[in-house]
């Protein structure tokens, strides 16, 4: 089954770390999305369920750069936000493009 890996990227554009399985169906703390065809379409699509895992990873992820922050770590948890925020500019993008006229 392919899989299609989310990781943060540089600003170069390289993916960082090396996906990391313990086990079956393991993620090794990653977001590994399955992406399922449909008989209609060839085109893979994420399902609902994993859309939502990554809004909360994504939730889980600026809980922490808070958390950082307040800790006086504040080369993490301003990289945290620009990440985060890079995610969510492309996002926007991205619903710009899908509108209709």
């Amino acid at each position: 089954m392919k899989t299609t890996q989310l990781a943060a990227t540089a600003r170069n554009g390289k993916v960082k770390g090396t996906p990391r399985q313990s086990g079956p169906g393991s993620s090794g703390g990653r977001i590994l999305l399955s992406l399922p065809r449909t008989e209609r379409s060839r085109i893979q699509w994420p399902t609902g369920q994993q859309m939502r895992d990554v809004s909360k990873h994504l939730a889980r992820i600026s809980r922490e750069g808070i958390r950082r922050e307040n800790g006086g770590d504040y080369f993490n948890s301003g990289d945290f936000a620009y990440r985060i925020q890079e995610i969510i500019r492309a996002t926007d993008e991205l619903l710009k493009k899908t509108q209709r006229p």
